[in-house]
C-alpha cells in the first residue's frame, strides 16, 4: 500500500467533487490542518538547524493511525514510525516538505530532512524532523511552513511555538511572526490534484496567499 499525500488529495477530491461542481470556492479551502512548532538550534554562535514538529488535526490523524498503528496500542513504535515515513511523509518531498526559507527576496527549500520520527499524543499524529540550516549566513532568516497548493493549512500556536536551543553560544536570537505581503505566492484553486507547480507571479485564475513567516535575527 502506498498511501501518499497526493493519493490523499485524490481521495478528498472524490469526496468533495459534488461540492466543487456546485460551490467551487470551497475547493480552495484547506482540508488538512497542521500546527507547527519550531526549535532553532545554535552552536558556537552559529545557526545549525531547526527541529520541526507538526501536530495534525484529529480527522487526518485518525486515518493514518488506523492504518499504520498496526498493533493498535495508540503509539507508533520505531518500526511503525519508519512505515509512516515511507508511506506518508516521504511524498512531501514533492511539495518541498512545506518548508520555504528566505534571505532577501530569494526563497529556497531543503533538499532533505533528517531524524524523522512519528508519534501519537491524545489521538493526534505528530511528526518531528530536523532541517540543516548551517549553510545560511548570519543575520536574518525567514522560515515558513506552508502548502502552496493550499490543500493543507499550517499555523503556529499562539504561545510556546518558537524555541531556541543554544549550545556554547552567547548570542541572543530574536524572532517575530508575520504575514509577508511583500513576497506573496499564488495558487490555483482549480488546479489538478497532483499539481505541484509553485506560482511566484500572478496569472489569471490564481488566488493570492501571503506566507506566515518566522523571522529569526541572530
Amino acid at each position: 500500500m502506498q498511501l501518499k499525500l497526493h493519493a490523499y488529495k485524490k481521495i478528498y477530491f472524490s469526496l468533495f467533487l459534488f461540492t466543487l461542481l456546485s460551490l467551487t470556492p470551497l475547493f480552495a479551502h484547506p482540508h488538512v490542518a497542521i500546527e507547527s512548532k519550531l526549535n532553532f538550534v545554535f552552536e558556537d554562535n552559529k545557526l545549525e538547524g531547526v527541529y520541526v514538529e507538526w501536530k495534525f488535526d484529529h480527522f487526518f490523524s485518525a486515518d493514518i493511525i488506523s492504518w499504520l498503528d498496526v498493533d493498535k496500542n495508540g503509539q507508533f513504535d520505531e518500526k511503525e514510525s519508519v512505515e509512516v515515513y515511507n508511506n506518508a511523509f516521504i511524498n512531501l518531498r514533492h511539495y518541498y516538505y512545506y518548508t520555504f526559507i528566505r534571505q532577501g527576496s530569494e526563497r529556497t527549500n531543503p533538499s532533505k530532512v533528517e531524524q524523522f520520527r512519528a508519534r501519537i499524543e491524545k489521538g493526534q499524529m505528530i511528526y518531528r524532523f530536523y532541517i540543516d540550516l548551517s549553510q545560511y549566513p548570519k543575520g536574518e532568516l525567514y522560515f515558513a511552513n506552508y502548502d502552496y497548493t493550499f490543500f493543507t493549512d499550517v499555523s503556529y500556536p499562539e504561545s510556546a511555538g518558537i524555541e531556541f536551543t543554544l549550545k556554547n553560544s552567547s548570542i541572543k536570537p530574536q524572532y517575530s511572526i508575520s504575514a509577508n505581503k511583500d513576497y506573496p505566492v499564488y495558487y490555483n484553486p482549480l488546479g489538478a490534484i497532483d499539481d505541484t507547480r509553485v506560482y511566484y507571479k500572478w496569472e489569471k485564475g490564481l488566488q493570492t496567499y501571503y506566507p506566515i513567516e518566522v523571522k529569526i535575527s541572530y
